[in-house]
């Protein structure tokens, strides 16, 4: 009996015990489990409203932080459970309008059963505890390896707000969030709200403190800790709340009322230019209030140096975190202007659903480019929108949250970017910034998108602009720009300029320059503001103009067309384009005869000899990088030709490195010229001669005046000789990897030890590839990451096909074991070309298999085929007419 009695009493405590602390199922994090679908989110808010948060958080704990949150809310229904947003959390209560609850939890959804729901307000409570990050979502922790010291700090977008508590994780879901934080006492603290108090912890407290505590737990004393209060915060959707704390070192500022604040680590503070990146900051700020018509929506600011992020910057709600190691030299003012152009178009006005994510971005960084032009007197945008034109849609369809970076977003964000430009262009400075602020102030601390943006312009402009818009950023393509014009006598007797794959019903504008060809090059005649409607426009007003020598129909960059010069100005630009006065314009130039070879209309040799011929004059940094960059291309497209153009190959790629090396030495005066032409050189440097200069100069046996090999041109140049076989390179791999122990030298190495031309080695690396999944290490994904940037290279595609039939076999099981990080970069470099319809037919029939791909790896697939449909196109163009 007391056998049984005691048997008893320990079910007893193990049910209790079950009923207090509640763990998710599994401790490994699932990347799915973060994820939000567009129809789940469609369907809560339909039901949802008026929702705020009262969150307590305990930050005096190492690896993990407690938590207790009370969310409120209006139900429109109680037909159907509703479910909480947490991420890998152990639950110790829950309580439903005042009934406490086992909780029904997965580790990541908590139900709330429809029984306990009630028509109008609801009221949940939940105690919990949940681990800090220690990768780039979420509350992330770092402990600074300089002083040991503590920091945390918030990244929760796309959906990892879930991660600091219990919400409804989607954007437009905004809510009040009203916060208290326990932390260190020696701790700053910062959120979306204001600090409304700060006080130290009485000893009364700590005893009730250490009473809840775990076992084993280390905790901070509470007489040494702060309680931070802060004030309710503005309407904010989950993903835009911040969390920032630790020892941080502050300065603090004001500008018309606003508390600004920088923070950055102890060990940091000493090479950050606080008074400049303030000062910016104050000018920024002041201009944006007065350009957008709207005041600063927070009452502060605080922007925070941090280790790391995924991207640049992250503007959250009233607080900007900025990765430390993407910051520039000195002031990073372009980014400063973009995080805080973003507080207005972003977080003032916050996007509906992850597809227009791109909206606020763009607009954000078209009124900072602008900015930057008024403010400083220079601007990017015209670079921003240099590169090549992106033939998808801006707007892509985002079912689950976690495909919003299932992509690279800079195509479809330059070609936002181009395209809000345009319409800038089309209305007029002033109306477009009207509209601007008439966009901000009707959805003022909302959720809007893109149809809600274009009625803020109509109604200012009066005009309709929604099929101009639909075509921009809704439909797949890019229109090409040629103009056809004839002269007589020396003059323009007609001029057309005549558009493909456009939107032939809207009105587009743009600005046409004509060019003269001089004694001394091609010096600007006229330029023109033309509006075109249709597959083709005469431009009568140009009648009776002297007859060019060069015309270029996208003059300024106003608008996203790709431009086909005329059969005149092609043979123009190609003989003389080094001869023109305007940098942006010869980059642009170079950009249109790229696009003309990649779309098989002009040959790739005439693009090369061109380049020989006009870049040993080039004086502008920006032009060469673009410039270079395209012969690098070049360079890759005649790899995967070989063994066809062999030759000319061979005879091309001397050509430019010997072209590269003569102005290596002739630069010598100018450090940013010489710079770029010596790593032009290193890439180009194929050649038995010239792999055996550049091991010479690794070993000190010749030199360059003015050129210095730091670290990373070392393991450039130990990668390139590795990659292209030179004999003596593995010893000099194994020299520089004993010489350089720091992590960047160990990563470096590896990829020189991948990319030798290696049969058995390259295989090793392949099945450890095809082996890996979502349970694998994390460290393992970086150094894979490394592997496939460098296993199969252009040149080796040999080596490449040996498993190529392998790759494409296999190709739906590695996506469905693997993350969309991981498959980026396996779609990215091991989906095997060679440059033939073979391999084309090859790549099609991925799309024709039945158990399809994740969003990431079709993207990937489609890509690929799009790259061999151009290297297919280039090569055709080479072949001499029968």
């Amino acid at each position: 009996m007391r056998l049984f009695s005691l048997c008893a009493s320990l079910l007893l405590c193990l049910l209790i015990g079950a009923c207090q602390s509640t763990s998710p199922g599994s401790k490994q994090r699932s990347e799915k489990s973060l994820g939000i679908s567009a129809s789940i989110a469609k369907q809560r808010a339909s039901r949802v409203s008026q929702v705020s948060y009262q969150l307590h958080l305990d930050l005096t704990q190492a690896r993990r932080f407690k938590g207790e949150a009370q969310i409120q809310f209006q139900l429109a229904d109680t037909q159907q459970a509703l479910s909480l947003d947490l991420e890998q959390a152990l639950i110790s209560q829950l309580v439903i309008n005042g009934q406490k609850l086992y909780p029904n939890y997965d580790g990541h959804r908590l139900v709330i059963p429809a029984s306990l729901l009630q028509g109008g307000a609801n009221l949940i409570k939940v105690d919990f505890s949940s681990p800090y990050s220690h990768e780039d979502q979420g509350l992330i922790e770092f402990i600074d390896p300089k002083d040991g010291l503590r920091y945390l700090y918030s990244h929760f977008l796309p959906s990892s707000a879930q991660t600091l508590a219990p919400q409804f994780d989607q954007p437009d879901l905004r809510a009040s969030y009203r916060l208290s934080v326990l932390a260190p006492s020696d701790w700053q603290v910062a959120s979306a709200a204001k600090v409304q108090s700060r006080q130290p912890v009485d000893e009364s407290r700590q005893a009730l403190d250490e009473s809840r505590q775990t076992v084993g737990e280390s905790h901070q004393p509470i007489s040494q800790s702060s309680l931070w209060q802060f004030m309710q915060s503005e309407p904010v959707s989950p993903h835009n709340f911040s969390l920032l704390a630790g020892p941080y070192h502050t300065w603090q500022s004001e500008a018309e009322g606003i508390a600004l604040q920088l923070v950055a680590r102890q060990s940091q503070a000493e090479s950050i230019d606080a008074e400049t990146w303030l000062s910016q900051t104050q000018q920024a700020l002041n201009y944006y209030q007065q350009r957008l018509g709207s005041k600063y929506p927070f009452g502060h600011y605080t922007q925070a140096i941090v280790p790391h992020l995924p991207s640049e910057f992250r503007a959250s709600q009233a607080q900007t975190s900025f990765d430390e190691r993407s910051l520039p030299q000195g002031t990073p003012r372009r980014e400063i202007l973009r995080a805080l152009a973003e507080q207005w178009l972003g977080n003032l006005v916050t996007l509906k659903w992850w597809d227009q994510l791109w909206l606020n971005q763009s607009l954000a960084y078209l009124v900072a480019d602008d900015a930057e032009a008024r403010l400083f007197g220079q601007t990017q945008a015209e670079e921003q929108q240099s590169f090549i034109r992106s033939p998808e849609q801006v707007e892509q369809q985002i079912a689950n949250s976690l495909e919003l970076f299932s992509q690279d977003p800079l195509p479809s964000q330059n070609k936002a970017i181009a395209q809000l430009n345009q319409l800038k262009f089309m209305l007029g400075d002033t109306n477009f910034y009207q509209g601007i602020g008439t966009y901000l102030e009707r959805f003022s601390l909302q959720n809007a998108d893109l149809n809600d943006f274009i009625s803020s312009l109509e109604q200012v402009t009066k005009q309709p602009l929604s099929q101009w818009s639909q075509a921009a950023f809704k439909r797949a393509g890019v229109t090409r720009l040629e103009v056809a014009f004839s002269c007589a006598g020396d003059r323009i007797s007609r001029f057309d300029l005549k558009q493909h794959n456009g939107d032939l019903g809207s009105t587009q504008r743009i600005k046409l320059g004509l060019f003269t060809l001089g004694r001394h090059g091609l010096h600007k005649n006229l330029v023109s503001e033309v509006d075109y409607q249709g597959a083709s426009t005469e431009v009568k007003r140009l009648k009776g103009v002297r007859c060019p020598d060069l015309v270029f129909s996208n003059y300024q960059n106003k608008a996203y067309v790709r431009v086909k010069l005329d059969k005149a100005s092609l043979e123009t630009a190609l003989l003389h384009l080094g001869s023109l006065e305007e940098a942006d314009l010869r980059r642009m130039l170079w950009q249109s005869l790229w696009e003309s070879v990649l779309a098989g209309e002009l040959p790739l040799p005439r693009f090369i000899g061109s380049a020989l011929v006009n870049l040993p004059a080039e004086t502008d940094p920006q032009v060469l990088v673009g410039a270079q960059d395209q012969l690098k291309q070049a360079k890759a497209l005649l790899e995967q030709m070989s063994p066809n153009q062999q030759r000319y190959s061979r005879q091309a790629l001397n050509a430019i490195a010997q072209m590269s090396l003569r102005l290596t030495i002739s630069n010598k005066a100018d450090p940013a010229l010489q710079s770029l032409w010596f790593d032009n050189y290193l890439h180009f440097a194929v050649s038995h001669q010239a792999k055996r200069h550049l091991a010479a100069l690794l070993e000190e046996r010749e030199s360059l005046p003015g050129i210095t090999l730091t670290p990373e041109r070392r393991w450039q140049i130990i990668t390139h000789l590795n990659r292209y076989d030179y004999l003596g390179s593995e010893r000099l791999l194994l020299k520089e990897k004993q010489k350089d122990s720091s992590p960047e030298g160990q990563t470096a190495a590896l990829g020189a030890l991948v990319a030798r031309p290696r049969a058995k080695e390259k295989r090793q690396w392949f099945e450890r590839i095809q082996a890996h999944s979502k349970e694998s290490d994390p460290q393992l994904l970086e150094k894979l990451t490394q592997v496939m940037r460098h296993l199969y290279p252009s040149e080796q595609k040999a080596l490449s096909q040996a498993s190529a039939e392998q790759r494409l076999a296999e190709l739906a099981e590695v996506d469905k074991r693997n993350s969309q990080a991981f498959m980026q970069s396996y779609t990215a470099n091991l989906l095997p070309r060679s440059c033939s319809y073979a391999s084309l037919l090859r790549l099609q029939a991925l799309l024709d298999k039945p158990e399809g791909y994740s969003p990431t790896t079709l993207r990937g697939i489609n890509r690929t085929i799009a790259a061999e449909q151009e290297c297919i196109r280039v090569q055709e163009a080479m072949q001499p007419n029968p």
